[in-house]
């Protein structure tokens, strides 16, 4: 909608194998994704289509399914703009090799169903399965285009009722996904001939046509781990990605939708951005507000270079003036009001990860985090009880709102370890993915993790969601490219390990990205207990049922936080309302067990 108000000739799709397409569904398998390579030279070889060449613009499923696209290099193609997408369909249906029974297992539902045939052969004819209106079976919209071309060739045929033929020949998706796959002792894990060939990351290691990408960093849907693309990307790629805290919709938000505009105009129009007028000027600057159901944004900002005189000065300025990483910090806290879309302020960097200072919190005795590991061994204990808090953090309610009905609850004392630092001296910004490097020890051979990391505000009183981060114990083999700050679990059944009653393990639990100035005087809390409670949709089909681990600290077993810290990042000074930044809750301070 708001690219065709804007001007563009837009094309929609129906995936192989859903709706009135013909053939048989298989998510992200390649017959789909080399349709998309025919489609986009069918598009562009059409005599209505400026310089002959198509960009790709979606958000959620229709922008990650822009990068297996991208990856098979159509010769025509001129960009993508994918929003809100995964690096990865593991990471998004496994996260930290825990199988997520919440969205995932949902959305892939309803996959399934849509994927269903609406019509079956009757007397050696396709016919409707049943009248409309129907519902359950298939997309219910196919069963009206399909009685509207019947009528319109008076019986003789439709088009959407013979492309049904293939529908029930569709890849058992159930087969594909479940707890099954990650069982400890029988699953396989990820299978890198599963995966990999349905890898948004592996695909843009391809890319070579220029790429806008957006996502949020408490993305409740898709997750927050999508980062990782940027730093799958080719080097010599144009790429221009914006990251921003909040939920799925955030990615459209107006200080990014501006700027999608103009790399549309300049990469795939080929002309000198145009501000927009009329219709195109009030979609384009109410799209998020009415997307998420808030009442106001903050104003769109200006068009730029639209006075260039040339196309192709255009693109260079853009290009110029456009960092490779835009961070909006801060979204929800500007003027536009308490938790409407708006940042107050940015940074931009040359790269995913941005250079910076790495820092490991070791955790001490007390709950305390320094950046120096006691000199002595100790230890702590937990029990890891995932029904002592609600499964999710919002159990009704509309994620996107100005003010979603958060149940954000605390870990009881004895199911959670907390760890958190001093007041900051200085304001900090922390940015880019963490590990936390966790020793543990316990009889159970294979436990669920989950570190939560929070913004404890002065005087102790109140505390803010910043990101978590899951691990399946068995998960310590890392692949190659991991680094202190970036661990890859392999995530192969093959190189599981257990844990041990008499020794600790190195457990590296993977933080999601970090994107967040920690004010002078806030504090950083690292909380751990059993998976669940911090996300509003995701889900854990988790191990643990109130077993114990126990945590080494110091010494031979100095388990910390590994973050990275940034300079050149300057906040406003007033540390914003708790609650009031988009995608992170907040919650009442209350010690855990561990803490003195």
């Amino acid at each position: 909608m708001v690219a065709r108000t804007s001007g563009f000739a837009t094309v929609s799709l129906q995936m192989r194998g859903t709706g009135c397409s013909g053939g048989a569904f298989d998510l992200f398998g390649y017959p789909s994704d080399y349709d998309a390579y025919d489609a986009i030279e069918i598009v562009a070889h059409q005599n209505w289509v400026a310089n002959h060449k198509v960009g790709m613009v979606g958000i959620s499923y229709s922008g990650l399914s822009e990068l297996p696209s991208a990856g098979t290099n159509p010769p025509d193609l001129a960009a993508i703009a994918p929003m809100s997408p995964t690096d990865d369909l593991f990471s998004t249906g496994y996260p930290g090799g825990i199988y997520n029974s919440g969205f995932a297992a949902g959305w892939i539902g309803s996959r399934i169903s849509d994927a269903k045939a609406a019509a079956q052969l009757s007397g050696g004819a396709l016919a409707p399965l049943a009248s409309t209106p129907v519902s359950g079976v298939g997309q219910s919209w196919t069963y009206y285009e399909i009685d509207a071309e019947l009528a319109a060739s008076s019986g003789a045929s439709s088009a959407c009722l013979a492309n049904q033929a293939l529908h029930g020949q569709s890849e058992s998706l159930s087969a594909l996904v479940g707890p099954a796959m990650v069982a400890p002792g029988t699953g396989t894990g990820r299978d890198p001939l599963l995966f990999n060939r349905r890898s948004m990351s592996q695909w843009a290691s391809r890319i070579t046509v220029p790429v806008f990408v957006a996502g949020a960093t408490e993305d409740e849907q898709t997750g927050p781990q999508w980062p990782a693309l940027l730093s799958a990307l080719p080097s010599t790629t144009p790429v221009f990605a914006h990251i921003v805290n909040g939920g799925h919709i955030d990615s459209t938000g107006p200080q990014i939708i501006s700027q999608w505009l103009e790399f549309l105009d300049v990469y795939v129009a080929k002309k000198v951005p145009v501000t927009p007028t009329g219709l195109a000027a009030v979609v384009l600057d109410d799209f998020t507000s009415f997307g998420s159901g808030t009442s106001s944004q903050v104003p769109l900002p200006a068009i730029r270079f639209t006075t260039d005189t040339t196309a192709a000065k255009a693109l260079k300025d853009f290009a110029k003036h456009t960092p490779r990483v835009t961070v909006l910090f801060d979204n929800g806290a500007s003027t536009a009001g308490s938790g409407n879309p708006g940042s107050t302020y940015s940074a931009g960097f040359k790269s995913w990860p941005a250079s910076g200072k790495t820092v490991s919190y070791y955790f001490g005795a007390g709950g305390t985090m320094a950046t120096k590991p006691l000199k002595t061994s100790s230890s702590t204990s937990l029990v890891l009880d995932p029904t002592v808090r609600p499964a999710v953090s919002l159990p009704s309610g509309n994620p996107w709102s100005a003010a979603p009905p958060w149940n954000w609850t605390t870990v009881p004392a004895v199911n959670g370890l907390g760890f958190q630092t001093v007041p900051f001296a200085a304001d900090t910004t922390i940015m880019g993915s963490a590990t936390l490097d966790l020793w543990v020890q316990s009889s159970t051979p294979v436990l669920d993790f989950q570190a939560t990391v929070t913004e404890v505000r002065p005087a102790d009183t109140q505390e803010e969601y910043v990101t978590s981060g899951f691990l399946r114990s068995s998960n310590q083999v890392d692949l190659v490219g991991s680094s202190p700050i970036f661990t890859i679990p392999s995530y192969l059944a093959s190189d599981g390990q257990s844990l041990s009653p008499t020794t600790y393990r190195l457990v590296k639990i993977p933080i999601d990205p970090i994107v967040h100035t920690f004010r002078a005087g806030t504090e950083l809390r690292v909380v751990i207990s059993a998976p669940g409670g911090d996300r509003p949709s995701w889900q854990f089909d988790t191990v643990d049922a109130g077993q114990s681990a126990t945590i080494g600290l110091g010494k031979v077993s100095p388990s910390a936080l590994v973050v990275k810290a940034v300079n050149g990042v300057a906040a406003p000074a007033t540390l914003p309302t708790c609650g009031s930044l988009r995608g992170e809750p907040c919650r009442t301070y209350q010690t855990e067990g561990n803490q003195g």
